[in-house]
């Protein structure tokens, strides 16, 4: 009975870094680029940019840490999310501004909440795409100090697919670690 799990698996993530090595290399033959996309708010109070760049910092610390399969680090930068987001100064937004970003911190606490609970890897891996949803939203509200880079790997999920935003061009896939390091693709270039 063993055997045939260990075969099993085995065969399960040949197939998974065949698949997505297939996907890359097809990728790199295709005319697509990524959309480029600049932000709806120009207008950000100065203490309010630092403030969600911050949460975007502590995403990072996350994300980086779900690539490195660091469930204590993802844990770090979820924490750090949540302290982080709590802190913005809503008063200093204007009615839209104070919309998106109300509409988006209630995403991002409840998955960020459960990353920072939880010291299982596939839980906080679980959580990372609602995650994104709403740091996304907010980077394309208010963007940050520097380029963001939406990225997505097909493979993620079972298969449905996964995004993240990630600090630099390169791929380092949050979702599966170094089992599959650089699968994905850049959809999108946030500039601010």
């Amino acid at each position: 009975m063993n055997k045939i799990i260990i075969v099993s698996i085995t065969v399960a993530t040949i197939l998974l870094a065949v698949a997505c090595g297939n996907k890359k290399s097809n990728q790199n033959e295709s005319t697509d680029t990524p959309a480029v996309s600049s932000t709806t708010f120009k207008n950000v109070d100065n203490t309010v940019a630092e403030q969600i760049n911050a949460v975007f910092q502590h995403y990072f610390h996350l994300k980086n840490g779900l690539v490195a399969a660091d469930q204590n680090e993802a844990k770090a930068g979820a924490q750090g999310i949540l302290s982080t987001i709590n802190a913005v100064d809503v008063s200093k937004l204007t009615a839209e501004q104070k919309t998106i970003f109300d509409t988006q911190t209630g995403i991002i606490k409840e998955n960020a909440q459960h990353i920072a609970e939880t010291g299982d890897i596939k839980h906080q891996r679980e959580h990372l795409g609602g995650l994104t949803n709403g740091v996304y939203a907010l980077a394309k509200a208010f963007g940050g100090e520097k380029t963001l880079y939406y990225d997505y790997c097909p493979m993620a999920n079972a298969d449905k697919g996964g995004y993240w935003l990630s600090e630099k061009e390169e791929i380092s896939n949050p979702y599966f670690g170094d089992e599959m390091l650089n699968c994905g693709e850049t959809k999108e270039i946030i500039k601010r």
